[in-house]
């Protein structure tokens, strides 16, 4: 039997978001520097451009995350990025 799932929910504000390239494949991550002053997480953001070519996730955006840890010794792992609080849009 493995160990339970521990899932807790976070909020911070993009500091950056940095091109990933292995191999043939590009992957986007926001580095995320979470509301407490803890350290900086890096959450995968896959293509961030909405249909008419605008970016998703923008540096300053306040943003809410979850944070997964499952058996002991494995590391935490965030995802599920999204913005929270009003944003004002940026052509």
């Amino acid at each position: 039997m493995s160990a339970p799932t521990i899932k807790t929910s976070g909020q911070g504000t993009i500091s950056a978001i940095r091109d990933v390239r292995i191999e043939n494949l590009s992957t986007k991550f926001a580095m995320v520097m979470p509301d407490g002053g803890f350290s900086t997480v890096a959450i995968r953001i896959g293509p961030n451009v909405t249909a008419e070519g605008h970016a998703c996730f923008l540096v300053g955006d306040a943003v809410k995350y979850t944070m997964s840890k499952g058996a002991t010794g494995e590391p935490q792992q965030a995802h599920g990025l999204e913005k929270s609080g009003l944003e004002s849009w940026r052509a």
